[in-house]
This record gives C-alpha cells, sequence and structure tokens, in this order.
C-alpha cells in the first residue's frame, strides 16, 4: 500500500484507522490491529449481523461519525461513551474510538485517549507518537467516509472489527481494530507493536459488510 503524506505544517488527517499516516508517521499513529482474525462461535450468525438502530450522523473534527440507540450515549466535549455491550455497540466503539483519537486536536486528544483507549503497551507507544506532532484544525480536504463494518470476534469482553472506510478516489480501506470491556464500556485495544499495520486497500468492501453509509 503507497503510504499517503498526511502531517504537513497543518497535519492534513487522514485517520490512522483509515489510510496509512505517512513517512515519519505511519506506523507511530496507527490506533488499531491486531494480527490475527478469528471466526468466533461465541455468539450466533444473526447477532454478529444486528444493525444499529435509529442509525444518525454526527461530525468530529470533519469526519462524520455514526451513532444509533447502541451507542455512543453519552457525549463530554470530544470525548463519548455509554456504549451497549453487544456485536453493534463494540463496533460504533470501534469507529468512534479510531478516529477520535486520530483527529483530535492538542487540547483535545489527551482526554480522548484517557477515555476510550485501554491501559497498555500500545497505549503508552501511541502517546508517545501523537506528542511529537501538532493538529489544530479539522480535516477538510476530501476526508474519508465511514461505510461500514463486520464483527469478526465477539464475546461479552471482547470483540475485533473490521472498519471499511471510502477515499477520495473511490477506493475502500479495511482496518481491523480490537475493542475490550473495561469499566464498564468498550475501549479501543492498541497493538504493543507500533509497526502493526492492518489497513489494506479493497476494491470493494465485502458482501457481508453491515453498510452504514452507502458507497
Amino acid at each position: 500500500m503507497t503510504a499517503r503524506p498526511i502531517f504537513g505544517h497543518r497535519a492534513r488527517i487522514v485517520p490512522m484507522a483509515i489510510a496509512t499516516l505517512g513517512a515519519a508517521t505511519t506506523v507511530l499513529l496507527l490506533a488499531c490491529g491486531t494480527e490475527q482474525q478469528h471466526a468466533t462461535n461465541a455468539v450466533t450468525s444473526t447477532v454478529l449481523a444486528a444493525k444499529p438502530v435509529a442509525l444518525h450522523w454526527d461530525t468530529f473534527q470533519g469526519i462524520r461519525l455514526p451513532s444509533a440507540q447502541q451507542g455512543p450515549t453519552r457525549l463530554d466535549g470530544a470525548v463519548v461513551g455509554g456504549f451497549e455491550r453487544s456485536p453493534v455497540g463494540a463496533a460504533l466503539a470501534a469507529i468512534h474510538a479510531t478516529v477520535r483519537i486520530s483527529v483530535a486536536t492538542d487540547a483535545q486528544w489527551i482526554a480522548v485517549v484517557k477515555n476510550l483507549v485501554a491501559p497498555g503497551v500500545g497505549r503508552d507507544a501511541w502517546t508517545t507518537a501523537r506528542a511529537q506532532i501538532s493538529i489544530t484544525t479539522p480535516v477538510a480536504n476530501d476526508p474519508p467516509a465511514v461505510l461500514g463494518y463486520r464483527v469478526t470476534h465477539y464475546t461479552p469482553d471482547t470483540a475485533e472489527i473490521d472498519i471499511y472506510t471510502l477515499n477520495a478516489d473511490n477506493s475502500v480501506n479495511s482496518n481491523t481494530c480490537r475493542v475490550r470491556w473495561q469499566a464498564n464500556d468498550w475501549r479501543l485495544e492498541l497493538p504493543d507493536n507500533p509497526a502493526t499495520h492492518p489497513v489494506r486497500v479493497l476494491t470493494l468492501p465485502p458482501p457481508d459488510m453491515i453498510a452504514l453509509a452507502p458507497r
């Protein structure tokens, strides 16, 4: 995959969950990732295929984000919470956390990471990398659009989500994220190795993607 230059003097961002981050920071700010995907027999395929109820969209730093009855139900500035303990709630939490830590400004990102990301080596590495750059403005030029997701693994305690986003050139990115139920909500679990890079470019999203927006 060709790296996209993202951080110039004004931090032109394509969220890490949705593309690469430029030569110097491609692996540093990657918010999601796991080197393995697992099929799950913990819940039925019907439950995994459930769709958000009362879907609507909000905008954060220039990126449209899906919300529903399954979450988020709380909003405090740049921080959200209150996701349902279900596959849909896990997916929505993964999308919000991934995008929000990618595009949060210098004044927002510490609170966002503290509340949306699980503590660990991965969060520490990401925090160190984020402190070295500056983001002060929203994404303005051709921001990626969240198309949908697939829940590839789910238990009441952990879930793995493939997030699909549409780029300005009509290509589709696939990014794998892991979330963990912690402190009575879903938290994004960042990989211990910041070089983990699960973003893939696709021609089309998979047919079993749970669509959130038309392509």
